[in-house]
């Protein structure tokens, strides 16, 4: 996930069911940042980015490009390094 509409994307569609206004009064912030936000076409403050998340009851993780594609799916892993990623995020 390393575009904005990819971002924009993924609040969606983990969205609470939440009109534009509602989020809004969730989170302070106007009804026109959370439209901007999730249109994915116009740049947004990580602010903006994790008071939507929190509001959606979903949380920002960060992790290595190997890591997500792992998680994703898109690559064949070896047994060992997805037995790795299990034991590091059992750490978290």
């Amino acid at each position: 996930m390393n575009t904005l509409k990819s971002v924009a994307l993924s609040l969606s569609e983990g969205r609470k069911v939440l009109k534009d206004v509602e989020l809004a009064q969730k989170t302070g912030l106007t009804r026109q940042s959370i439209a901007r936000a999730l249109s994915g076409q116009h740049n947004f403050s990580v602010t903006t980015l994790l008071a939507i998340v929190e509001a959606n009851g979903q949380e920002v993780l960060i992790v290595p490009c190997q890591t997500a594609q792992i998680l994703k799916g898109s690559t064949q892993a070896h047994a060992s390094s997805v037995a790795s990623l299990i034991d590091g995020l059992k750490d978290l």
